[in-house]
């Protein structure tokens, strides 16, 4: 009885945890947002929160692959994939060749705000329904 109460408290506290790490994910783009928007670095800081959120998530992705014996590519899984190499690509050319051209600034403005709302979205979601166990 005992080991089932430890294992429900642990995975309590692993959802404790990825919720803390959600919603400083969230302040974190807020503050750069703020940061950017009275320093007029906002292009900037956007593409450097952009460039870490991408590989991040390409990271994860590799490495969630690695461990898995059969392989299902979804559509949805794809296209995120694709737009955040896609958005690392843009990043990557924007800062090798110091030009902020104007097509860039906006896709990094619409990721940036993407991220926040797939943030925020998350963070609801951890908050409204309970799970056992989080993937």
């Amino acid at each position: 009885m005992r080991k089932n109460s430890q294992k429900n408290s642990s995975m309590r506290k692993s959802d404790q945890n990825i919720g803390y790490f959600a919603a400083l994910s969230i302040i974190i783009h807020l503050a750069i947002l703020a940061i950017g928007i009275t320093t007029r670095q906002l292009p900037l800081y956007a593409a450097l929160l952009n460039l870490i959120t991408g590989a991040s998530i390409v990271i994860y992705w590799v490495q969630q692959q690695i461990r898995i014996k059969q392989h299902y590519f979804e559509y949805r899984e794809m296209i995120v994939l694709s737009l955040e190499v896609l958005l690392i690509g843009c990043t990557t050319f924007s800062m090798l060749h110091n030009g902020w051209y104007h097509k860039f600034r906006y896709i990094q403005y619409a990721f940036l705000g993407l991220h926040l709302f797939a943030l925020a979205f998350f963070a609801i979601f951890m908050l409204t329904f309970k799970m056992r166990r989080l993937i």
